[in-house]
């Protein structure tokens, strides 16, 4: 089989490099993609006070804020939490809503760049958008080890990479934000409407006990700048591109042609082989089939 190897050796390798010539021509019909990506810490604080002795933050907020800023973080459940609202479809609705901009890189074929409009006839599909944005555009990955998170965005501008990668750490700190002091609020304004109805002392003293806790959780809240996220690192503009990886792509087309090539050269042989001795074994039991029912016949007539 060695020496059936280096018989077809140049065969071989002009198919591998040929393969992989075509291959590295193709990936110049695909889009070239920069992906920037920027690191940042979850600090997503789901006890942010209470009535409790060791939980009861009240008083007074400003003492509150100057003596403890700090505030115990969420359990690993409430990060994953983070991280599919993070995938939501409703953030990424509120991202593309926001964002005018982004449905240019979304649907760049739709766009007039001369007349500053969309193409007559051309009809933006939210829900596609949507997908795009949450499959091919951002993407968010954490790591285990450190617990660190790191937000990226792919373009085709590794400028436009950078600042989008940017936009969608801080768009997603105020949406969470939002949403938790949207929660806040409405639990504020229950306790308030409480205070009318009862007339009992010690409800009234527990109601405003709450109330405390509750504003002191929205100053916390209001006045940090890395709620839910931390940025360690920001995004920078990417110096080279993500994909296509075009030397990567002939190189693996290059050792796959070269396996399937000697897979083929073997796998030939072989069946070559078998189908000789399968032949030979054939024409050796028709004569022995021949020879067997000569013999049959003169010993049954002597019987």
């Amino acid at each position: 089989y060695i020496a059936l190897l280096v018989r077809y050796r140049y065969r071989m390798v002009i198919a591998a490099v040929l393969a992989a010539m075509l291959v590295y021509g193709l990936t110049y019909l695909m889009p070239v993609k920069y992906s920037a990506f920027a690191l940042v810490a979850y600090n997503n604080y789901d006890k942010p006070g209470g009535v409790a002795l060791k939980e009861y933050r009240g008083g007074d907020t400003v003492s509150l804020l100057e003596r403890d800023i700090i505030i115990d973080s969420s359990s690993e459940n409430e990060k994953e939490r983070l991280l599919a609202r993070f995938r939501s479809y409703a953030f990424a609705t509120y991202f593309i809503e926001k964002n005018d901009s982004l449905l240019k890189l979304i649907y760049p074929k739709g766009w007039d760049a001369e007349k500053n409009k969309w193409k007559d006839g051309f009809e933006v599909d939210t829900r596609k958008a949507v997908d795009i944005f949450s499959k091919e555009l951002a993407w968010v990955s954490a790591d285990e080890k450190t617990g660190l998170l790191t937000v990226g965005f792919n373009a085709s501008d590794p400028a436009i990479a950078a600042k989008m990668a940017n936009t969608v750490v801080e768009d997603f700190k105020k949406y969470q934000k939002n949403l938790v002091l949207k929660q806040l609020d409405s639990r504020r304004k229950y306790l308030e409407s409480r205070l009318t109805i009862t007339s009992n002392l010690e409800f009234q003293r527990s109601i405003y006990r709450m109330l405390e806790a509750q504003m002191s959780a929205e100053t916390l809240i209001n006045v940090r700048d890395n709620y839910p996220f931390e940025v360690i690192q920001p995004a920078i503009t990417p110096l080279a591109k993500s994909s296509p990886q075009r030397m990567m792509f002939a190189i693996l087309t290059l050792i796959a042609v070269l396996f399937l090539s000697v897979a083929y050269v073997i796998g030939r042989e072989l069946i070559t082989k078998m189908s000789k001795q399968l032949k030979t074994y054939s024409a050796e039991k028709k004569t022995e089939a021949k020879i067997g029912s000569g013999s049959d016949e003169s010993s049954g007539w002597v019987e």
